[in-house]
């Protein structure tokens, strides 16, 4: 029995570490960028267009239309989901 209990505790303490390892990567990637973006859309249009920083970055005309973008799409999967949902609840119901 001990030798059970130990073997959970010992899978729990890898799917622990195996969440912080996630969500570190995650924290990390949205902080990456948040921060380019940042810099991309707040910064970089005070530095001259010569500069060699700008070839690093889309033109300006795109920071609006790829989070436009990324949230039509967002809103429409969740639409197409929240829809699935309501019909499988539907057919649920007139089997009952």
């Amino acid at each position: 029995m001990a030798l059970i209990s130990l073997r959970i505790c010992t899978i729990s303490a890898q799917m622990e570490l195996g969440d912080k390892a996630v969500g570190f990567i995650l924290t990390l990637t949205s902080l990456s960028i948040f921060t380019y973006y940042t810099f991309w859309v707040i910064i970089l249009p005070f530095v001259d267009s010569d500069h060699f920083v700008h070839k690093y970055f889309l033109p300006q005309e795109y920071a609006i239309l790829i989070p436009v973008l990324a949230g039509v799409i967002l809103l429409s999967f969740l639409s197409m989901f929240m829809g699935l949902v309501m019909l499988k609840s539907k057919k649920k119901k007139k089997t009952t």
